[in-house]
């Protein structure tokens, strides 16, 4: 908890250091989105996220998000149907290696925190103690919740409207339980 804060503290700060020292032209956002979720087991499913960025410089923007990542599939087996539901609170730097008064691309990456609900299934070959093991396996379910933490990397495709409002494309790769790939359209409101 004390490195979320810590993070937090430095991107606050840093965000009112960007609003003295650049032009008016450099301007948060708040951008809200959906997608397709891939998770690296084998199971799809959606996910939604909601971002605050805010310019460091012309070429270099912090963001704070959250995602809500749901996905499930059979993966490992056709009986057990096994599922990833996560919240991910993310902390990222991107830079904009392209921007001008129509549109931007910006590719970074941050450090992401889950907190995750799963549900797994895995191989068992029942043994016995001077007998042979069984040749087919038998599939055990674990269920379980917790927290986990990693690195993520995000790239998109923003296009800018006349009136603050933009639209967008978003992939972003984080750590859910397992690595979350996660694509879609977004809106942002920029100000």
């Amino acid at each position: 908890m004390s490195k979320i804060l810590l993070s937090l503290a430095v991107m606050i700060s840093l965000s009112a250091q960007a609003q003295e020292n650049f032009s008016d032209k450099l301007s948060g956002s708040i951008k809200m989105g959906a997608g397709y979720v891939f998770d690296f087991p084998g199971m799809t499913g959606y996910g939604i996220h909601g971002n605050y960025s805010f310019p460091l410089s012309k070429w270099l923007q912090g963001e704070v998000g959250l995602k809500r990542i749901d996905a499930n599939g059979f993966p490992r087996t056709s009986t057990i149907k096994e599922f990833t539901k996560a919240s991910v609170l993310d902390f990222d730097l991107l830079t904009v290696p392209f921007h001008n008064e129509n549109s931007a691309i910006r590719i970074g990456g941050g450090y992401s925190f889950s907190f995750y609900h799963i549900l797994r299934s895995f191989p068992y070959y029942g043994t016995t103690v001077n007998g042979p093991s069984s040749k087919d396996p038998s599939w055990q379910t674990q269920e379980s919740n917790g927290r986990m933490n990693g690195f993520s990397l995000t790239a998109e495709y923003e296009y800018y409207f006349q009136n603050n409002i933009s639209i967008g494309a978003r992939a972003s790769l984080c750590k859910a339980y397992n690595n979350v790939l996660m694509a879609g359209p977004f809106a942002a409101f920029n100000f």
